[in-house]
């Protein structure tokens, strides 16, 4: 009989041969040692496949599963429906964890009875670290509700709010929720419905996380059609802040949505036929206009950001311009 819970570490994998094996080397070496290691391999084209089966015949917590091309979302759902433990974690394979990362969040969330744990992350490129001390989320171990989560998801940091990784949850917060499948920004999407579910999360300061940038990957490439995907799942949010219960977190997104739209505005050709189609259906979701929607938006300036939205969203940006060159 177990003692301890067991914590599903869901790893997908996809053309990551050079950095797997540091990837899957630091979730096998847990100081916490009851998992059950998902690996998804999401139709890898490199030595990831073979990799990942000479890694379960090493050890025998490790599951592999191998599937068709369908991108990070599909490749984290197969993973929750296969999981098995109290605990869920998600590890991008491209990056890797501290020795401590189980063990230390799961004894924050026991300890403070909370449904999932944060932690700092430690970001580098490929070579060397980057930044440290810019992303520690605490000073010490905190508790907090739903809603500090919830607002820090607009900030500075928000990184470590928004990601589906840097996590422990409990695995009944992932009951009804999955990943939207075939977009970009699938955090975006998903997480925020995740922490709204918890009554208590607890903030792990410790750099528990090492968070690889791939300079080279489409989220660190110019902007493109696909960050549209981006507007869309904050649209999403939106719609779900609507509750007057988060009248200030529907404000922070709807100034989210109008500086994306600025940046859209600037990189991309609003003319070309698939940006203006993608466009159209973005104005559609915040269309028709609704006095309703509008009282949740904050001061005068974002109030006629909403009505241009709404009546003339392919001047949006004009609208914008001239907003900003206002003075309060």
């Amino acid at each position: 009989m177990r003692d301890r819970p067991l914590v599903s570490i869901i790893v997908p994998v996809y053309n990551v041969e050079r950095y797997l094996n540091r990837c899957i080397k630091s979730i096998i070496t847990q100081e916490y040692k009851e998992l059950e290691i998902i690996l998804v391999d999401d139709g890898s084209l490199d030595g990831c496949p073979l990799l990942c089966d000479k890694w379960a015949e090493q050890d025998k917590r490790i599951r592999v599963v191998h599937q068709a091309n369908s991108g990070l979302s599909a490749a984290r759902n197969t993973g929750l429906e296969m999981m098995s433990g109290e605990y869920i974690a998600f590890v991008d394979s491209d990056d890797y964890l501290d020795s401590r990362y189980v063990d230390s969040m799961l004894s924050a969330i026991i300890s403070g009875k909370a449904n999932m744990a944060i932690c700092s992350i430690c970001i580098e490129d490929n070579k060397s670290r980057i930044s440290v001390d810019n992303h520690r989320i605490a000073d010490e171990v905190a508790f907090v509700n739903s809603k500090y989560c919830l607002k820090r998801m607009h900030g500075n940091s928000s990184t470590d709010y928004v990601a589906a990784w840097n996590k422990l949850y409990s695995g009944k917060l992932w009951d009804t929720i999955r990943f939207p499948i075939g977009r970009l920004h699938e955090d975006e999407s998903t997480i925020y419905k995740v922490i709204d579910n918890c009554d208590k999360v607890a903030l792990v300061p410790q750099q528990l996380y090492h968070y690889v940038q791939n300079l080279g990957s489409i989220m660190h490439t110019d902007y493109s059609v696909r960050n549209l995907d981006r507007i869309e799942a904050w649209i999403q949010k939106l719609q779900y802040y609507q509750n007057a219960r988060y009248r200030d977190l529907y404000a922070m997104t709807f100034n989210q949505i109008t500086w994306d739209l600025a940046r859209a505005r600037q990189y991309l050709d609003w003319n070309d036929e698939i940006v203006h189609t993608r466009l159209r259906e973005i104005f559609r979701q915040l269309h028709p206009f609704s006095f309703d929607v509008m009282i949740h938006v904050d001061g005068w300036r974002n109030s006629i950001r909403y009505i241009a939205l709404c009546f003339c969203p392919f001047r949006f940006s004009s609208f914008k311009a001239v907003l900003s060159g206002l003075k309060k």
